[in-house]
């Protein structure tokens, strides 16, 4: 998708937030802003998305179109990666930012819960979902790791040489996918019930310096995961289930 001026106020309603996403990160940042979901719900048009949140749209295109019409990106151009090489990027990127930061934040969250329950006792089922969310993405991350990325290298490596792929007993790579975008919609609720109790992240008037950096910490790794699954739903597994059809039908 080319950064013109083809993102009008009267076209952005009928494009796939998804799409907008794709073709410019700072779109991400603007749907965040409104509470808009783009990365596992971002196969439904900016309309849909709208109406369903009662925004005042002329608002919300306006800040759209600013950005989606400058050209300007704030990071790769995920789009135009090879799937091999955008499957590296999530593992080093992402997987790693997960497995370095996760253990951190559940210290975190256990010293404020400690010290700050009787006044927030929110905080300790804070802590009970971020400490499942962290367990349910170490297995997640394995199964891409082991699974499903090396089949999508193996699709890469196959479309080079020109020729058709083995499945090897997966049958379809339409069925680890299924399995990975369910668990990414759980990994979403778990997200949202953290932001829910945490009142969006609102730091409270008593809140000690380790209370704020957690609510930061929080905040900051509920956005790299939005976009980490944004890159796999909405790009990486949708591209690799086209490249299994191109080679298995030629």
């Amino acid at each position: 998708m080319e950064h013109t001026n083809k993102y009008t106020l009267e076209t952005l309603s009928n494009y796939l937030i998804k799409d907008l996403v794709a073709a410019n990160y700072k779109a991400a940042g603007i749907f965040e802003k409104y509470g808009i979901d783009f990365c596992c719900n971002g196969k439904r048009s900016v309309r849909i998305a709208i109406e369903e949140k009662g925004i005042d749209k002329s608002e919300l295109f306006n800040e759209l179109q600013s950005v989606l019409n400058t050209g300007k990106k704030i990071s790769n151009n995920f789009d135009k990666m090879n799937l091999k090489d955008l499957a590296n990027y999530i593992v080093d990127t992402h997987h790693e930012y997960i497995r370095t930061i996760a253990p951190q934040i559940i210290t975190h969250l256990k010293k404020i819960s400690e010290v700050h329950g009787k006044n927030h006792p929110y905080l300790k089922d804070i802590l009970n979902s971020f400490e499942q969310l962290e367990e349910e993405l170490t297995s997640h991350m394995q199964k891409e790791e082991r699974i499903l990325f090396p089949i999508i290298k193996y699709l890469h490596e196959v479309a080079k040489a020109n020729e058709k792929p083995k499945t090897g007993g997966y049958g379809t790579i339409q069925n680890p996918i299924n399995m990975m975008e369910r668990e990414h919609d759980g990994a979403g609720d778990l997200l949202k019930s953290i932001n829910d109790l945490s009142n969006n992240f609102t730091i409270p008037e008593d809140a000690c310096t380790t209370f704020q950096i957690t609510y930061k910490e929080l905040r900051e790794f509920e956005e790299d995961l939005h976009i980490h699954i944004h890159l796999e739903n909405n790009i990486l597994f949708p591209k690799s289930i086209d490249l299994e059809n191109k080679l298995t039908n030629k």
